[in-house]
């Protein structure tokens, strides 16, 4: 037998190398094509007898639900199994070496024809039913690994003679794409990459709204103009990455205690299906929240008040107004990559955090209620709220970045099983990695401003770092005491600035006997500062802009 793995290499420039949603989303329909969809297609054309359902072309839920159980390699004598279809991977069974081959041909020739510049990844190892099967996907893994690092990565073909240069690209273009929102018909130059990504946006749409309905009347945008920023007022989005901890260990621990190969097939395909439906469910839940929001304030806008007095006139903080055309309007949010435990969206900058909490917190309860293999599952996420026309690519880039360092905290501080979160605001350009732009923008002589990252759910090694406390801030700051008061939350953040004696004279001069507590420390109210780190500085950006989905006890609309 030949046991295959199909991956993609690169798919981070491929799919945010553009600052043009709608080549956004048809890049990742087409990564995600290409190990799904595709492959599954592939294995019905070289294979004449397979475990892949002949009514459908692909499941728009879960690759895995095309595959056929029964039917199995060693004993119903098929030419190729399919394993799983997760994380990015196709793994597959061929029972002889000439079907594998053709497979990895059918396959490649799709890609190159209608993804071009996609870097397709094809592992093959030679297996007996006789070993170990979990053993012989690990050395294929290896190897496919060993492949990502030093193979030779595909060059595209630059132009010859006179050319017109892609403007999302820099590569010759092939075609024009139409101008987002022109009524002229006007276009511009584009590449063959370009070109296949915009082919493919009707069918990228089609399956967000299969998996995801929006409500009637509602429609997902294309345009990042159109995901709710305000003019002259607010205009910043929020790309958001989440990815689940532990899954490499889950998986491998799954080969490590089944010895039958058979069950270790069916346990991969298990564990596949059910953190699918988790994660798939967890989002539509979230999406349901925020549609609730949307009717509960009109239809047409999100609004966030605050009693900014004793009395009962309420004192907005921010509203997010719905873009519009042809009669639908547009939510503001936009999935980009979803499948398994990895998540990459974008919304408007006022809500990018509130639906990165929510969506944790379901991932959370859904892999416990569906009893996920090895128990509930957490994740880790990062959101970067960025001027809506900041390089798309450099903003996923801080995302993941904010992703890692939610990891990075979980793993030091010992924190167990559970889910950690980052994110960064600013209102300028950004240069450098995480660690050096926080080091020159969120760093004083007293420590850090930032109590970032922080725990979801309740800390238990630095009880201050949650986003219970944090949100329990937030709704503070956004209260009657401190709603509407811009210079004195300005004072507040300078002072905290400066450090300890500062934010003292702060409180003596406007008569503020001590800030809200903290866990941990009494420093925190007295001075603002303890364990070298600010306490509010966080909240109190926040306060200026965050919409939370479900409102606190101080917020009221």
């Amino acid at each position: 037998m030949k046991l295959v793995i199909v991956d993609t290499a690169q798919i981070q420039p491929y799919i945010f190398g553009s600052n043009r949603l709608r080549e956004n989303v048809g890049a990742s329909y087409l990564v995600a094509a290409a190990t799904g969809e595709w492959a599954l297609q592939s294995i019905r054309k070289v294979a004449q007898r397979h475990n892949v359902k002949d009514d459908r072309a692909g499941d728009r839920d879960d690759p895995n639900n095309m595959l056929i159980d029964t039917q199995q390699i060693e004993r119903d004598h098929l030419d190729g199994e399919v394993m799983y279809a997760g994380g990015g991977n196709f793994v597959a069974l061929f029972r002889e070496d000439e079907v594998a081959r053709r497979f990895a041909s059918h396959l490649s020739r799709r890609v190159l024809e209608d993804a071009p510049d996609l870097q397709l990844v094809i592992a093959q190892q030679s297996f007996d039913w006789s070993e170990s099967l979990y053993m012989a996907v690990q050395r294929a893994f290896m190897a496919l690994n060993q492949q990502k690092r030093t193979g030779q990565v595909s060059a595209p073909l630059l132009g010859l003679g006179v050319t017109a240069v892609c403007r999302s690209t820099g590569l010759p273009a092939t075609g024009f794409a139409p101008k987002v929102g022109a009524d002229d018909g006007s276009r511009y130059p584009a590449s063959a990459q370009i070109l296949a990504k915009h082919a493919m946006l009707g069918e990228a749409k089609d399956k967000l709204r299969h998996v995801f309905k929006p409500p009637a009347g509602y429609d997902y945008p294309d345009d990042l103009e159109n995901m709710g920023g305000s003019a002259g007022e607010f205009s910043y989005i929020a790309l958001a990455h989440a990815d689940g901890n532990g899954m490499g260990e889950r998986v491998r621990d799954i080969g490590k205690h089944t010895n039958d190969n058979r069950d270790y097939i069916i346990a991969l395909r298990s564990f596949s299906r059910t953190l699918n439906k988790a994660a798939q469910t967890a989002l539509r839940e979230t999406l349901e929240l925020l549609n609730t929001r949307i009717w509960r304030d009109g239809g047409q806008r999100i609004g966030h008040y605050s009693l900014a007095t004793n009395d009962s006139q309420p004192k907005e903080i921010a509203h997010i107004t719905l873009a519009k055309a042809d009669n639908v309007y547009y939510l503001p949010f936009r999935p980009i990559v979803f499948g398994g435990d990895d998540l990459t969206f974008v919304a408007d900058g006022r809500i990018g955090l509130s639906l990165l909490v929510d969506y944790l917190t379901r991932f959370e309860d859904q892999t416990r209620r569906l009893n996920l293999p090895g128990g509930k599952a957490t994740a880790c996420g990062g959101v970067a709220i960025l001027k809506s026309h900041y390089p798309f690519a450099q903003a996923y880039q801080l995302a993941e970045q904010l992703c890692k360092s939610a990891k990075i905290y979980r793993r030091d501080a010992m924190l167990g099983n559970v889910s950690c979160l980052d994110w960064y605001f600013t209102t300028t350009g950004l240069s450098g990695g995480l660690g050096e732009i926080r080091r020159i923008e969120r760093e004083t002589a007293e420590g850090k401003l930032t109590l970032c990252p922080i725990s979801l759910e309740e800390n238990q090694k630095e009880a201050h770092r949650s986003w219970q406390q944090m949100y329990r801030l937030v709704c503070e700051f956004q209260g009657k005491n401190w709603a509407g008061r811009r210079n004195k939350q300005k004072a507040l953040r300078e002072a905290l600035r400066l450090g300890k004696t500062s934010t003292q004279h702060f409180l003596t001069r406007y008569g503020i006997k001590e800030l809200l507590p903290l866990p941990g420390s009494d420093d925190f109210q007295i001075n603002g500062w303890a364990f070298n780190r600010c306490g509010y500085f966080d909240a109190l950006e926040l306060a200026d802009w965050y919409i939370p989905l479900v409102e606190g006890p101080e917020v009221h609309a």
